[in-house]
């Protein structure tokens, strides 16, 4: 009877647990044929700032590259780098808590792909102000999912540097990053 009990109870954890991941796919944003800031706190009500991120609708825009995959129709997307970027400005954003309902939050996974060309991204975790470490994406521009570190729980911020290619010939030279699909745990 105790072993019912305690499996009973695991599962009901794990039920719980899984509720709590958020998926952000944007299918809700505006489609636009042009690149827009993104909003601060989206989705609605989870208090999250996209500061120097923008979204576009990916098979719509005259300007993207061969990341802004269409599957298998036009998608929303948010986006940093490329030709948003300039040498003389540094290329980076971030995704902060601005809210004071959400604590923190957990990154578990990201559909991602480089808007461009092949690119290095260096993503970076904080929480409250804090280093606690950062890794390197070497993305293509073929779809990708991608784990976030487990260490990483309990974030208030985390940061993404594309890096720029002074030696590429082609157009553009900063790095870049299309976000599909992010999913979180908010706490």
């Amino acid at each position: 009877m105790k072993r019912i009990v305690i499996l009973i109870s695991f599962m009901a954890a794990l039920a719980l647990c899984a509720s709590a991941q958020t998926y952000i796919d944007f299918s809700d944003m505006a489609m636009v044929k042009t690149p827009w800031p993104m909003p601060d706190n989206y989705p609605s009500g989870m208090y999250m700032n996209w500061d120097n991120f923008y979204y576009v609708t990916a098979g719509i825009w005259a300007g993207e590259g061969p990341g802004f995959q269409v599957l298998p129709t036009p998608k929303t997307v948010a986006f940093l780098g490329g030709p948003m970027c300039d040498i003389r400005i540094p290329c980076h954003a971030s995704i902060k808590l601005i809210g004071p309902n959400v604590a923190a939050f957990t990154p578990v996974s990201i559909q991602v792909a480089a808007g461009w060309l092949p690119s290095r991204v260096v993503v970076s975790a904080y929480s409250n102000g804090k280093f606690l470490g950062h890794t390197v994406w070497n993305l293509t521009t073929d779809l990708q999912t991608l784990s976030f570190p487990n260490a990483w729980s309990d974030l208030t911020e985390i940061t993404f540097i594309p890096e720029f290619v002074p030696t590429n010939s082609n157009y553009p030279k900063a790095g870049s990053l299309v976000i599909y699909k992010l999913a979180v745990m908010m706490h």
